[in-house]
């Protein structure tokens, strides 16, 4: 059962439905489809002109914490005064990042976060001064990367930014940079990495992973000395989640690597690690900077003295400088932030009205307040008090704050209540934007959205019922036929693969065209392997695959075909259906976790039959047992063809491994540290132990010497026969047979 694959036109029609005028409220959208135009009001970061502009959105790209980011095109610009903003041309590609996740739950997590960080709302997204002020150091950042690593395009250029009033969060206008993340690289020495700082990186078989580790620790002394070291959590390799933060660049002429992220989308508090390196950067916080909570907070003294240090760099900069300065007191001003301010909020009039008006900012982004009401809350007081304390309580807090705070809610409420037909209207507008969510996720296809979207009522009853369950699962329950549908799709594909030839090289040279564009192979790689399509080698792998294939189903079924024989036994013995029940689930799960399945076996035989069928053991020695290993079996044949196909087995085994890891969040993201050890553990580490092999074996055999000899003198007669078979078998054998094999000429 794949993802569905979502119709954007669908998605646009139903945005228009959940905007319906006639409602007192607005259903915002959650993010924008390919196609949609924008038309914003922009401020360049340096000079600080203002103008409009009009982007047109390319492709999205995805979101996280930190907010949701696009590729678009500037199909109109307006300056004032007929000024320019360097950087900025019609026509030309840029990338946009709108500070509010896409997800609901990233959006939910980022602010809770935030909240007990700072008392406050995520101030990137709705306090212009924290906006400014993040651009203002990324400009600044770029410039100084002159002075650390000899060139600007070290770091992304920032433009401009801008309110997306249909979002309700502040934006910004960056370069857009080609590039890709790093290749994983075969390296049969991998323990010259640890001395990343020295090795030369001819001398070195990752010099991509070695070049990217000292580009990254650069990053963070250059924002260190500069006075951001809360900015530099965005390149502590140490995360294992930053990697992707930077990119090799294939649009200039040095290809050179590039930060392309200064957003943080998490707060780091003392009691909340997410990642390893988060422990040290607690530490430092507490014990070095004195700071309980960690984000994007800098030393504006720090960096002045840093500037002073290098007035010909940056001596055009002033005015921007100058803005720094503003805003960065005006954004740490809007919020409580004890852990900074202490009890000055208590005491302090100015303070307070500052705090009151952050908070204000927030309440109106989150659609909790109107302006007249935003005017009251201003003058503080006890309603501000009660309004701000109401928020404490999950759920209900919500519901009393927006019926307190906004007329519109309150005209919106009313109109449901008294009004058949604008409750009619206000259902099928919220049923159309969440189907949106529901069809873009794959939870329903485009004839079932439409379906639902003409029936509220059906909706809601599925929203409140089946809508609870998992995707997959709530597609089955709903048609049943898609488990029949996907079961006959996968058995066709497997009788096409081992049937057709002509099947098997078309996937086989999508797979290596993907690979191309994923960055993982270069374009004279692809060309190479290409060409060897037709090789008895390359063609005796993808027979091999059709059987793998083959075998993916046969541990599943011979596991539920157990499990009943298990479930019936329990019954048999006179226990009850919850007993079975249980011990036909123990069943399955122990199938799954076992290392060695029906299917990795019945893999493995097929491996074994090759060889003896071809009289070759040489070509099948390191496939033959690995094939008999679940999950890892599929890279038995990749592995087997390193040393005469390094680059397409590279290749093999790193889109096996890396679609693996990919399922893991935040740090299965390409190009994140994990995609690296998980490739080094299924492809160097293997080719470094044939490498040792020979001393490795013989490692083992006179271990086994060590630890079974000196037994033999006290163990009896039955029992010395039992360790001199086990010393043979075990400890001796491998040494005597498995390496002479593997290590003759061809």
């Amino acid at each position: 059962m794949g993802k569905i694959k979502y119709s954007s036109e669908l998605c646009k029609e139903l945005t228009h439905v959940a905007e319906d005028p006639q409602l007192k409220i607005r259903h915002r959208p959650v993010r924008y489809e390919n196609g949609t135009v924008l038309p914003i009001e922009i401020t360049g970061v340096f000079p600080a002109i203002t103008g409009t502009a009009e982007l047109t959105v390319d492709k999205f790209l995805g979101g996280g914490f930190a907010g949701q980011v696009y590729r678009c095109k500037l199909t109109e610009l307006h300056l004032a005064d007929e000024g320019t903003i360097p950087g900025l041309e019609k026509g030309m590609l840029y990338a946009i990042k709108i500070v509010i996740p896409p997800s609901s739950f990233s959006r939910w997590f980022r602010n809770t976060t935030y909240w007990l960080a700072f008392q406050g709302p995520f101030s990137s997204q709705v306090n212009y001064g924290a906006c400014r002020a993040g651009l203002a150091w990324q400009k600044l950042v770029r410039r100084a990367s002159l002075i650390k690593f000899g060139r600007e395009t070290a770091v992304k250029d920032a433009y401009a930014s801008f309110w997306d009033s249909n979002l309700n969060a502040y934006g910004e206008i960056t370069e857009w940079i080609e590039g890709r993340m790093w290749n994983l690289e075969a390296d049969n020495n991998i323990t010259t990495r640890r001395d990343w700082r020295n090795v030369d990186l001819a001398d070195t078989g990752s010099p991509e992973f070695v070049d990217k580790r000292r580009f990254m620790a650069g990053m963070v002394e250059l924002m260190h000395d500069m006075g951001a070291p809360e900015f530099a959590r965005q390149y502590e390799w140490s995360t294992m989640k930053s990697q992707p933060n930077c990119m090799k660049r294939t649009d200039t002429e040095d290809g050179g690597l590039c930060a392309i992220d200064f957003r943080a989308g998490l707060a780091l508090l003392p009691w909340l690690p997410m990642s390893p390196g988060d422990f040290k950067l607690i530490f430092d916080g507490l014990f070095k900077r004195h700071s309980l909570v960690q984000f994007d907070r800098c030393n504006l003294s720090k960096l002045k003295s840093y500037l002073a240090q290098h007035p010909d760099v940056f001596d055009d900069m002033q005015p921007m400088i100058d803005e720094l300065n503003i805003q960065d007191r005006a954004y740490r001003r809007s919020l409580l932030d004890i852990t900074h301010h202490g009890l000055r909020p208590t005491f302090d009039r100015e303070l307070q009205k500052d705090i009151i008006a952050g908070l204000v900012e927030g309440y109106l982004a989150d659609d909790l307040i109107d302006e007249a009401f935003a005017e009251k809350l201003r003058k503080g007081g006890l309603r501000f008090a009660f309004f701000h304390l109401f928020g404490v309580l999950p759920i209900l807090g919500k519901m009393i704050r927006q019926r307190w705070g906004s007329q519109a809610f309150r005209q919106h409420m009313l109109g449901i209540f008294t009004q058949p037909t604008y409750l009619k209207t206000a259902l099928k507008a919220r049923a159309a934007h969440d189907l949106i969510d529901w069809h873009r996720s794959g939870r329903t296809d485009e004839a079932r959205t439409r379906k639902l979207a003409a029936k509220p009522s059906l909706f809601f009853l599925e929203h409140f019922t089946l809508g609870f369950l998992p995707i997959g699962l709530h597609r089955l329950c709903i048609r049943p036929l898609i488990a029949w549908n996907g079961l006959v799709a996968f058995f066709k594909f497997i009788h096409d693969f081992a049937v057709d030839e002509a099947f098997r090289e078309k996937w086989f040279l999508d797979q290596v065209a993907e690979g191309e564009k994923d960055g993982m192979l270069s374009q004279e790689e692809h060309d190479h392997i290409v060409s060897i399509i037709k090789e008895p080698y390359i063609v005796k792998y993808l027979k091999s695959m059709a059987v793998h294939f083959c075998t993916i189903p046969i541990t599943q079924i011979v596991s539920v075909i157990t499990g009943g024989f298990v479930f019936a036994y329990i019954l048999s013995k006179g226990g009850s259906t919850a007993e079975a029940s249980l011990a036909f689930a123990g069943t399955l799960a122990l199938v799954q976790v076992t290392p060695i399945s029906p299917g990795s076996l019945c893999r493995g035989f097929y491996v074994v039959y090759l060889m003896i069928r071809e009289r070759n053991w040489r070509d099948y020695l390191v496939a033959a047992p690995l094939s008999f290993v679940k999950y890892i079996g599929y890279l038995a044949f990749p592995l087997q063809m390193t040393t005469t196909y390094p680059h397409l087995a590279r290749f093999l085994v790193s889109r096996r491994a890396t679609a693996l890891v990919h399922i893991i969040p935040v740090f299965g993201e390409h190009g994140a540290l994990l995609e690296h050890w998980v490739f080094d553990l299924f492809f160097n580490v293997p080719q470094i132990f044939g490498q040792h092999l020979k001393k490795l074996l013989t490692a083992w055999m006179l271990l086994g010497m060590i630890c079974i000899l000196p037994a033999l003198f006290v163990a009896t007669s039955k029992g010395w026969v039992g360790l001199m078979i086990a010393l043979i078998a075990v400890f001796i054998c491998p040494r005597a047979i498995f390496y002479p094999l593997l290590s003759r000429k061809k």
